[in-house]
């Protein structure tokens, strides 16, 4: 599959201030893969921290990559993948735990206290061109027959 090689996001510099940039294109690490997003949600969540600058404890210090409500499309595989190629439609969990804590352990990792979540500061989120993300929170596109479709997890 070809990629273009430009890629921007949408970046939150401070309250009130979002820009158009380009960034550099993201490599997968062992274990993650690239995508090329195809739809991003806008949450509210985003919108409020574009108008207020935070949401809770969570505030907008250093510039960040809004959204975590995206789907796209394989590009690139990092080393280890075993259940996606390119080509293959996905969409993405935004909340990546540790799975090594007891919350994690016992089925909980939206409870993970070292859960990442996308564009959370000070983590980016995903309201680029191209993104990476680890297989293991990805959801796969799959046609059933030609009526029905669902997302099975990588």
């Amino acid at each position: 599959m070809s990629t273009d090689s430009r890629n921007y996001a949408v970046l939150l510099t401070k309250k009130d201030d979002l820009q158009i940039v380009e960034i550099p294109m993201p490599e997968p690490a062992h274990g993650e893969v690239q995508l090329q997003t195809k739809a991003t949600g806008i949450c509210g969540s985003d919108v409020h921290m574009w108008k207020h600058g935070q949401i809770g404890i969570f505030e907008v210090k250093n510039p960040v990559i809004l959204g975590h409500e995206s789907m796209g499309v394989v590009t690139k595989l990092g080393e280890g993948i075993k259940t996606l190629k390119v080509g293959d439609r996905v969409a993405i969990e935004p909340g990546i735990p540790c799975s090594a804590c007891e919350q994690c352990l016992g089925g909980r990792y939206n409870l993970c206290p070292d859960l990442v979540f996308k564009s959370t500061p000070p983590y980016h989120g995903v309201l680029a061109n191209y993104i990476t993300h680890p297989e293991r929170w990805l959801y796969k596109y799959v046609r059933t027959h030609a009526s029905s479709s669902h997302l099975v997890h990588s």
